[in-house]
């Protein structure tokens, strides 16, 4: 009768330590995204941001665009900024790597306090399979 208890009791802490390792797999490898950035004043040189892949598996990044973010909600206001051509869609992000968006010339953007005027620099993502959603580039 012991020696079922101890088997018993054996499966349950092995089942519980697998569990764990299991969720801790899940945890590392879930989908995520960071934002960097390299601004500068100069239209030569021009603004940099970075889309960071974070996560074990390859992303698609359908379509981008920059905004500057104003409010809060319910009241909050997007302008544009700038977005890519037309055909600059579809580029392929891999695990633990980023993709590097230049911002010169046309494209250039200020970010200067007296600019932003207390609104906030948004990119919006559109990766494929995912919902659309903010990351927000500069205060």
């Amino acid at each position: 009768m012991e020696n079922i208890d101890y088997v018993a009791w054996w499966g349950a802490l092995l089942s519980t330590l697998l569990a764990i390792v299991k969720l801790y797999e899940l945890w590392t490898n879930r989908f995520r995204i960071d934002i960097g950035k390299n601004l500068t004043s100069e239209e030569e040189l021009g603004n940099q941001i970075f889309i960071r892949n974070l996560s074990s598996k390859p992303v698609i990044l359908e379509y981008w665009v920059v905004v500057y973010k104003s409010g809060i909600w319910p009241r909050r206001k997007f302008e544009y900024i700038v977005s890519p051509e037309e055909c600059a869609t579809d580029v392929q992000i891999l695990p633990n790597s980023s993709k590097t968006l230049s911002f010169n010339g046309p494209d250039h953007f200020l970010w200067d306090s007296k600019t932003l005027n207390g609104r906030k620099i948004y990119i919006k993502l559109y990766i494929a399979g995912r919902r659309k959603f903010y990351k927000k580039v500069c205060d």
